[in-house]
């Protein structure tokens, strides 16, 4: 138990922002708690004096009515009798003649038979007796509360003829309070239930933010990771590629054996290069560490500059590589890199391609120029072509296993379109061969 104690304190010490829920679960319940019990009592008080006034209108009017029977020769009894009958909210109803100068009350007629013919030397009465607005005061028995009055009860010349005094039932009232408080307590008890789970659900949430917070610490430092070996790497492939241009240089007679594996050693450092050049954009990419200097740039030259740059390998595959008529426009790009896309779209076109030709062609649509690599490769299917722009996504059959790659290039071309408030799409036919399009905004 104690460590679970200590854990427990260790834990929101480590993630403060935990103590919310719990200020959250105590605070909501005990405001709507307070809320509602000076909201219940507040409308208490003022039924309570509603209630009173109501009872001393009401024995205003029943002392005109006793006044107005007596004084027709009903007796007072019958008087009693008839208003209690009629008015269910009077619990009883007396009339008391005075006895010794108003220091003493006989009852003369009452609701309650039994007490008829008392004498009380109640100080209730003798107050009310000297005093012309008579007495009020709250009180309550077995049966619930209510409202205890006593007035004067005048005859028809105005003079004190003796008192009356009523019984004023708050049954009704404290009815509807109750059921008011019952249901104040239910909408509280929900309260308390839906901040319950509002707190766990929170909680839960909180556990999703340490997760996701972990998640990207180990991202950051899986980019870290990758950016530094990225760099370190390309020190030892530096020298490498250096030693085998030395050998070159030197004019060595070596065996065709010897050579032969030169050269593959010359094809696994381009590869190892290329790995690494793609690993460190990838790096900058995901870091958003790579500058662009958006301004107007001529698509034109572009085109013209990254088809002649791969111009030798069209040649050594013996493809066609053509450019197209190009229309003249003003894009809004990044000159580097958007020369970095071209020649990645072309160099993929010639990779793909056995036979047939490349095509390079540009022309304005709408508010954007379109730059398009058409061959005659061996075309992508539309499964694959839903993941192409993937990371590490490559397409794998029979015709493309022999082919070296990373799959990043694809990525990275897209990721610097969008950078550039552009996009690139790709049509394709398996067998026919594929478009791939880089959408550029034009110049305002």
């Amino acid at each position: 138990m104690k460590n679970l104690l200590l854990s427990g304190v260790s834990f929101v010490r480590e993630n403060p922002r935990i103590l919310y829920s719990f200020v959250l679960l105590i605070f909501v319940p005990a405001a709507f708690f307070f809320n509602t019990y000076s909201l219940i009592s507040s409308i208490e008080r003022d039924i309570d004096r509603i209630t009173q006034r109501k009872a001393v209108l009401m024995e205003h009017v029943i002392n005109s009515l006793v006044s107005e029977k007596i004084s027709e020769r009903v007796s007072p009894q019958s008087a009693v009798d008839s208003i209690v009958t009629d008015n269910h909210e009077a619990l009883s109803l007396a009339i008391l003649e005075p006895e010794n100068e108003g220091s003493r009350f006989r009852v003369v007629a009452s609701s309650k038979s039994e007490s008829i013919n008392q004498v009380t030397d109640n100080i209730q009465y003798t107050l009310a007796w000297n005093k012309s607005d008579g007495i009020a005061f709250l009180d309550s028995d077995a049966e619930g509360r209510f409202w205890r009055i006593t007035h004067q009860l005048v005859d028809v010349d105005g003079n004190r003829a003796g008192l009356i005094t009523m019984t004023f039932s708050l049954r009704d009232s404290d009815t509807l309070i109750e059921r008011t408080v019952n249901r104040s307590y239910l909408v509280l008890l929900a309260t308390v239930v839906i901040v319950l789970l509002l707190v766990s659900n929170q909680a839960r949430l909180f556990g999703y933010v340490l997760t996701l917070n972990k998640l990207k610490e180990v991202d950051e430092m899986k980019d870290n990771l990758v950016s530094m070996a990225s760099h370190e790497l390309r020190s030892p492939l530096a020298a490498i590629r250096g030693y085998l241009e030395l050998l070159e240089d030197k004019h060595i007679n070596f065996d065709d054996e010897a050579k032969h594996y030169l050269e593959n050693i010359s094809h696994s450092v381009d590869r190892l290069n290329t790995l690494v050049s793609d690993m460190l954009e990838v790096s900058r990419l995901e870091g958003n560490r790579i500058p662009l200097d958006l301004v107007s740039v001529d698509p034109q030259s572009l085109i013209a500059q990254s088809a002649e740059e791969l111009r030798s390998q069209a040649v050594q595959k013996g493809l066609e590589l053509t450019v197209l008529d190009v229309e003249k426009a003003v894009v809004h790009a990044d000159v580097e890199r958007t020369k970095e896309i071209l020649i990645n779209l072309i160099g993929n076109a010639l990779k793909y391609t056995v036979h047939g030709t490349v095509q390079v062609s540009g022309r304005v649509k709408g508010e954007a120029y379109l730059i398009t690599v058409a061959d005659t490769g061996f075309g992508i299917s539309a499964e694959d072509q839903k993941k192409l722009f993937q990371k590490f996504s490559r397409i794998q059959n029979k015709d493309t296993q022999t082919i070296t790659g990373t799959g990043l290039g694809l990525w990275i071309t897209y990721e610097l379109a969008r950078r550039m408030n552009g996009t690139i799409t790709v049509e394709s036919i398996e067998g026919i061969g594929s478009h791939f399009t880089l959408h550029l905004p034009l110049e305002k």
